[in-house]
């Protein structure tokens, strides 16, 4: 006769492992919310690990991370959360990883829906839901931020493309298509599934694998808006687009966004019963849309010293 506790205990057993990697840098506070969160996981203990990969703080991160159950490893020859990444996917032991930003916080069911998503949609990758949170004040950056960035469902289901915040990947893909590309800041992400769905990879979109992220003032979001503004041209070239055109979205670049995509984005994604003041999501908009294109102007500035004019 076998008892109901050595029949979970197989179930648990049949439950792929997953390997959580989680890139770190000068984030104390949030490594700890981050990790904690990981850490109150529905899926079973003994079925998956904790990498979290530190890309040379300089603070007192690494000491704050080693207080918790996980491996704790060090990547600082260059500044990129891919690189980070690559060093945690190399050392993994699961089937799965799942890549999570040290500013996101999983809800408790997390792995396990990420999981069922793979499974059952019999995918390759699965990126899973992102909720904005505000702070009290609920700053206009914030909000900007909220309608403008990690549209995961519509990047999975409408370009074939996810960001790495919240994604479940089997580890057989890194084999077959390489790892992230790590000198990059940014859109390595992007680029990679990218590159995965092209070759026949099949990415699906999970509601149910979520996960919370803190919505960003306006000055990490400028920030933010320039290092994706780096990565962009080198994407837009793996998508076929020419030199040319890259060199017109460039210099169109600074022009002043619509009121309409405000507008439509406020509705789909806006929180709710919030006055909006237009004006001022506008001004925030065309602030965020220069310093991204300041962005792409590094792709210039290389192009140039790549081939300088003789």
């Amino acid at each position: 006769m076998i008892c109901m506790g050595e029949n979970k205990d197989s179930d648990h057993l049949l439950k792929p492992f997953v390997s959580v990697i989680v890139p770190v840098f000068n984030s104390p506070e949030r490594a700890a919310k981050c990790i904690e969160a990981l850490l109150d996981q529905t899926y079973p203990k003994e079925r998956y690990e904790i990498i979290v990969v530190d890309n040379g703080s300089t603070d007192h991160t690494p000491q704050v991370i080693q207080r918790y159950p996980v491996t704790f490893m060090v990547e600082d020859r260059f500044q990129s959360p891919y690189i980070a990444r690559n060093l945690g996917i190399q050392h993994a032991k699961g089937q799965i990883i799942a890549l999570i930003d040290i500013n996101c916080f999983a809800i408790s069911r997390w792995i396990e829906k990420g999981v069922e998503s793979l499974e059952n949609q019999e995918a390759d990758l699965c990126g899973g839901k992102v909720t904005f949170t505000f702070s009290e004040k609920m700053t206009y950056g914030e909000i900007f931020d909220s309608i403008s960035n990690v549209k995961m469902k519509s990047s999975i289901e409408g370009r074939g493309v996810a960001k790495g915040g919240n994604l479940f990947i089997r580890k057989q893909l890194f084999e077959a298509i390489g790892y992230f590309p790590s000198t990059l800041r940014s859109g390595g992400d992007v680029l990679w599934t990218g590159n995965a769905t092209r070759k026949g990879f099949k990415l699906v979109y999970s509601e149910e694998a979520e996960v919370n992220y803190p919505a960003r003032t306006l000055i990490p979001l400028l920030k933010k808006s320039y290092r994706v503004g780096k990565g962009q041209p080198e994407i837009w070239k793996t998508e076929g687009i020419s030199t040319f055109t890259i060199y017109k979205k460039i210099l169109s670049g600074f022009r002043p966004p619509s009121f309409s995509f405000i507008r439509r984005n406020l509705e789909i994604r806006g929180p709710e019963k919030h006055k909006i003041n237009w004006l001022l999501i506008w001004v925030i908009a065309w602030c965020c849309s220069v310093a991204n294109n300041l962005g792409r102007f590094h792709f210039i500035a290389r192009r140039v010293r790549q081939h300088p004019l003789e």
